[in-house]
């Protein structure tokens, strides 16, 4: 079974947000009300909004495919200080998701490996990242990683409801 990590380019917006929509709500459908899962999906995973963070040169988007089906996604954006994180340069590394039936088969492992060699390979210093505390499949694949927690934030789904969140971070050697 091959594996294949590709760039997103612009005409794939729709797969991306196709795939950031379902993801999203596979993993944090049950975080929140569907309203308020609805209200974050229209506002964030759509295809203008997604347009729009492609054409930022710091951000870098990624999908993994396995034997050529659509398995996952990830985003890391290079260069992007956090207040908590004193060194610098430092990139936030985004989004990593997959799509539940391509759960433990080693994607994963394998998106994350490609963001880090693009992070080091772009002189980053570490790297950062936001998850909801009670992700607990995210935080084992983190802490995995080196990733430690060394604040918390709260992550906003709608106008009425946030999710804690804690802020990671893995400083590279």
């Amino acid at each position: 079974m091959a594996t294949a990590i590709v760039p997103v380019r612009s005409s794939d917006i729709d797969q991306l947000s196709w795939v950031s929509k379902r993801t999203f709500t596979e993993s944090h459908g049950h975080s929140a009300s569907a309203f308020d899962i609805q209200e974050y999906i229209n506002r964030n995973l759509n295809t203008s909004v997604l347009r729009q963070q492609l054409r930022s040169s710091g951000n870098h988007f990624y999908f993994i495919l396995k034997d050529q089906e659509l398995a996952g996604y990830s985003k890391i954006i290079l260069d992007q200080p956090h207040p908590s994180i004193a060194w610098q340069p430092v990139a936030k590394f985004e989004r990593l998701y997959l799509l539940g039936e391509f759960y433990g088969l080693g994607l994963g492992d394998e998106l994350f490996a490609h963001n880090l060699d693009i992070a080091r390979s772009n002189h980053q210093k570490g790297m950062w990242l936001f998850v909801w505390v009670e992700n607990e499949r995210a935080l084992r694949f983190y802490h995995k990683h080196d990733f430690q927690i060394i604040d918390q934030q709260d992550f906003k789904i709608s106008e009425n409801h946030a999710n804690p969140n804690h802020l990671m971070c893995r400083k590279f050697s």
